[in-house]
Parts: structure tokens; C-alpha cells; sequence
């Protein structure tokens, strides 16, 4: 591979790592948020923010393109909905489970919906070793809920689980869209925009009184975190191949596992830290098959 060709693949493995760190951040916000808003309320509010912002820069860089809407109906669809069932549930996922499970509950549901997804809508082989991961997922996730689920509640575990499939599913549909980071970016979160409202109301979640103090600039700051992680990862993802993104994508355990220790003195127990040591090789596995089989590294 030619030098150009080197570079924009470093570039988007840092890209990937970049989306990490801020995947990572998005716990530390919505504890600092806790209840200041509804969980589908604050969704909405962040989304609005992400799309508008998005809207400003995409239009200044001249990134939109004409929607193929016949065509890629069903994309848009998906990712859509998927986006909708990613922010309320992990949300709430967070404030009750805490930082670093509801992250490594997130990414087994990730690695599980890319596995499932992939194979319903790319045609991607099911593999013997994507079987093994999936078992070991299986084995991480059993580690986290048996210790968990008495103290923390059945609901919060499998809301965070749900979030890391749709977002899986999200992933998916994204990458068969064809058009730039950004705009991609613009039409998963106006769908989160259009599901959350509907959730809002199915739910009957109370609104919560808009009181103008700190949590508003928490909330700002989690949706240019959201900006920050989306639209790295997304054009990561179009500079490198799914393996590599895979295993960078590792790290979003790490950093939330970290955040959660530093600044909410998180410790979690044996048996859940057994539990995400699992879900990391479990991700890994195709991963490094991946590159064995290609006889090359992230960066070439």
C-alpha cells in the first residue's frame, strides 16, 4: 500500500480511538446530569443539539448530497429507529448501573448486533470463531448480571444491553449509506430527534421543569461529545477496515471503566470485572483472525 494510503488508514485508527475516548465520556455526563432531566427528554434536547450543530458544519463544508430516498429506504429506516433506542435506554442504563458496566454491557450488545446484524443484512458468514466470541459475550454477560441483578435491577442490565444492539444495528446501516461522515451523522440523530419524541409520549415520562443552572451545560457538553464520538467513528470507519475499527472500539470499555473509577470511585466486583475481560477477548477474537488471514496491521 502506497503512502497516502498508510496515512489515511493512521488517521482513521486514530479517528476510532478518538470515538473511544468520547464513548467513554458519555457516562461521565449523564451522571453528572442525573435526574435534571426526563431520560427521553434529555435525549430529544441532545439530539436537537448534535443535528443543528452538524447542520452548520456539513452545509459550511459543502458535505450534504441529494437523499436517494427510494434507494436507500430501507437504511434510512433502520438507522432511524435504531437511533431512537440507543440514548433513553443507556441513559437510564448508566445512572443505575453506573459508568463502567452499562459501557461494557453496551459494547457486548454491540459486538453481538454487528455479529447478528452483519450476517440478516451484509450476508457476512457466521463464522467458527464469530461463534466462539459469541459464547464468550454470552459468558462475559453472565459474569455482570449474576452478581448485578438482584442489586442493581434486571431493567437497567438489559437496558444497556438493548442500546449496544441497536447500536450495532446502527453501525450497520450506516456504513450502507453512501454518503459523507457528516450527513450520515445528520440522519441517524434526526431520528433519534423523531423516536425519543414518540417515546416520550408512549412512556407518559413527566417533564421535567426546564430550570436554567448546570446540568444545561452538562448537556451541551454531552452533545458535542456525541458529535465528537458519531462522526469519528463513522469516518473512521469508512478509512480502515471493520477489524481494525473493532478492536480500537475495545478501548471504549477501557475509558469507561477508568472514568467511572476516577470520578464516581466505581469499583466493580470480581466476578464483573471477569465478566468484561470476557467481552473484550470476545470482541477481539474474529478480530485477530481477521488480521492473521490478511498477514497485515492497522496501519497498512
Amino acid at each position: 500500500m502506497n503512502k497516502i494510503h498508510k496515512s489515511q488508514a493512521a488517521f482513521g485508527a486514530s479517528l476510532v480511538v478518538t470515538s473511544s475516548f468520547f464513548y467513554g465520556l458519555y457516562g461521565v455526563w449523564t451522571k453528572l446530569m442525573g435526574s435534571s432531566f426526563g431520560i427521553y427528554q434529555q435525549a430529544v434536547f441532545r439530539s436537537m443539539l448534535v443535528v443543528a450543530i452538524m447542520l452548520v458544519i456539513a452545509t459550511t463544508r459543502k458535505e450534504l448530497s441529494p437523499l436517494h430516498w427510494q434507494r436507500d429506504a430501507r437504511w434510512f429506516a433502520l438507522s432511524i429507529i435504531s437511533s431512537g433506542l440507543i440514548s433513553g435506554p443507556l441513559y437510564y442504563a448508566t445512572l443505575r448501573v453506573g459508568v463502567g458496566l452499562a459501557a461494557a454491557l453496551c459494547y457486548a450488545g454491540i459486538i453481538l448486533g454487528m455479529f447478528l446484524f452483519g450476517w440478516i443484512f451484509s450476508r457476512e458468514r457466521y463464522t467458527a470463531r464469530k461463534f466462539i466470541a459469541t459464547g464468550l459475550a454470552f459468558v462475559g454477560l453472565a459474569c455482570i448480571f449474576a452478581p448485578s441483578v438482584h442489586t442493581l435491577g434486571l431493567l437497567a442490565l438489559l437496558a444497556a444491553l438493548e442500546a449496544g444492539l441497536a447500536t450495532g444495528l446502527n453501525v450497520v446501516a450506516s456504513q450502507k449509506m453512501p454518503y459523507s461522515a457528516s450527513q450520515t451523522t445528520i440522519i441517524a440523530w434526526t431520528g433519534g430527534i423523531l423516536i425519543n419524541i414518540v417515546l416520550t409520549y408512549l412512556t407518559g415520562e413527566q417533564h421535567h421543569h426546564l430550570t436554567f443552572d448546570i446540568s444545561w451545560l452538562y448537556l451541551v457538553l454531552f452533545a458535542l461529545t456525541s458529535i465528537a464520538a458519531s462522526w469519528s467513528v463513522i469516518r473512521g470507519v469508512k478509512l480502515i477496515d471493520a477489524g481494525s475499527a473493532g478492536l480500537l472500539g475495545l478501548l471504549e470499555i477501557v475509558f469507561g471503566v477508568v472514568f467511572g473509577m476516577l470520578f464516581f470511585a466505581e469499583r466493580p466486583s470480581s466476578l464483573a470485572f471477569i465478566g468484561m475481560v470476557a467481552i473484550i477477548l470476545a470482541a477481539a477474537i474474529p478480530y485477530l483472525d481477521h488480521f492473521k488471514r490478511r498477514r497485515t496491521s492497522i496501519t497498512l
